[in-house]
């Protein structure tokens, strides 16, 4: 038979439970406590679905230590979720603590009987439960909610969507997408000049022309249009300023720093928003910095958040069968500027990433992605631009059509692509990066 307590006979059990242990001396003393808390509740072996696909074939979950709210009476595994799949019909406890030789005990799912909780012994958590600890006085007690959470999605998987087509993007040669105030920005090559298009209600609409060599970046607020020694810059890509400067192109923002090509392909450096330039160190050969399909990306440091890395990674006449990858160390004091390095070419490194037509980088989850030449797939590098490789997470979407393609990454860690000669908008994120703990 199972064992049944209700709430208002836990205190009389516990009571002659104690007065059981005082044998026939009358002279024993037994100290209790009015104390009433849970201190520590530690899962046990659970088990989920493995990854091969086979009937019956599991893996074992151990290790978890739930989070206890004491205020709020609240005990939960969150944010730290358990595996997809993970079975919370069976889940078992191999610690529960209790304060002072308190007792716990577990509300049923059917009734209002709260039998003992018991180490081992599988519990139905499929949806919350009620603790009940009892004090070792039996006079007080003190009810918990335990919220046993599993993912609901698989953490490493992208979900893509397909926008509309549009049909003005299918014309251009190239194209640039961009991220401002977390909307996507567009600068279309045309047989004319290019054009500047922004997403409005699930659309991209038409802001304004620039010529036929402007170019394009975007630091998330603002964005940067440089066209014939003019440089645009624009919030809302309504109302825009502008800054005459010697330069090719702005490369990008990182930190208090804004960054140039020069008209004689050098890297220059502002620190006044492009008011005036000066000439960045650099740690080699200037002929291998990129003078075509150049890509500016940025990104915080794993070590330190005030510590940004940022990368110019592009094609040179200098080397025809790799891309060349810069990078350089940004901190907010600018007097401990660093130089930008080059990541010079090891033969036996086969992982390069390959000199691509109309190549587009970016940064994401750390890390740096690209596409380009054949549109085919995407280029993934976990070590700051020197090995790059196919990827098992990040791969084009399956009816993926491109002659040419931008990505981009939003605030709120979207991919965007954007794509010639389909007129394709695609737009997707790593699940987990949905997630409010990133895991």
């Amino acid at each position: 038979m199972k064992s049944k307590i209700s709430i208002f006979a836990l205190s009389f059990v516990t009571v002659c439970m104690m007065s059981s242990c005082l044998g026939d001396k009358d002279d024993t003393e037994i100290v209790t406590y009015d104390d009433a808390a849970i201190t520590g509740l530690t899962l046990g072996e659970l088990k989920k679905p493995s990854d091969s696909g086979k009937e019956n074939d599991s893996v074992k979950i151990t290790g978890y230590t739930l989070n206890i709210d004491q205020y709020n009476g609240i005990i939960t595994n969150a944010p730290d979720s358990l595996p997809v799949g993970t079975n919370l019909t069976n889940v078992n406890f191999t610690v529960i603590s209790c304060v002072n030789g308190g007792a716990a005990y577990i509300k049923n799912l059917t009734d209002e009987y709260y039998p003992p909780l018991i180490t081992k012994q599988n519990y139905d958590f499929t949806q919350p439960r009620e603790l009940l600890v009892l004090s070792s006085s039996g006079q007080f007690s003190k009810k918990y909610t335990v919220n046993i959470v599993a993912h609901k999605e698989i953490a490493d998987t992208i979900i893509w969507n397909k926008l509309d087509a549009e049909n003005e993007i299918k014309s251009y040669t190239s194209v640039k997408a961009g991220i401002c105030k977390n909307n996507l920005v567009v600068l279309g090559k045309t047989a004319s000049g290019t054009e500047l298009k922004t997403l409005v209600d699930g659309s991209l609409k038409k802001m304004r022309s620039f010529g036929a060599n402007a170019t394009m970046t975007t630091d998330g607020n603002t964005i940067y249009v440089t066209d014939g020694g003019v440089i645009y810059s624009s919030s809302d890509a309504k109302n825009w300023n502008t800054v005459s400067a010697d330069v090719k192109s702005v490369l990008g923002v990182c930190g208090k720093e804004m960054f140039a090509l020069s008209n004689a392909n050098k890297l220059m450096m502002s620190l006044n928003n492009g008011v005036s330039w000066k000439n960045d160190d650099i740690d080699d050969d200037a002929k291998y910095i990129p003078s075509s399909d150049i890509n500016f990306v940025s990104s915080v440091t794993e070590s330190n958040a005030d510590v940004k890395r940022a990368f110019v990674i592009g094609n040179s006449s200098a080397n025809s069968k790799k891309a060349e990858v810069w990078s350089k160390i940004v901190e907010d004091n600018t007097e401990k500027d660093m130089s930008w390095m080059y990541q010079k070419f090891n033969e036996s490194n086969n992982y390069y990433l390959p000199r691509l037509r109309n190549l587009s980088v970016a940064a994401y989850d750390g890390n740096l992605f690209a596409i380009g030449g054949e549109c085919n797939k995407l280029y993934y590098s976990e070590d700051c631009g020197i090995c790059w490789k196919e990827n098992n997470i990040f791969k084009l979407p399956k009816d993926f059509s491109a002659t040419t393609a931008s990505i981009a990454v939003d605030d709120e860690y979207f991919i965007w692509i954007v794509c010639t000669g389909s007129g394709q908008v695609w737009k997707g994120r790593l699940n987990k990066m949905g997630w409010d703990n990133k895991k």
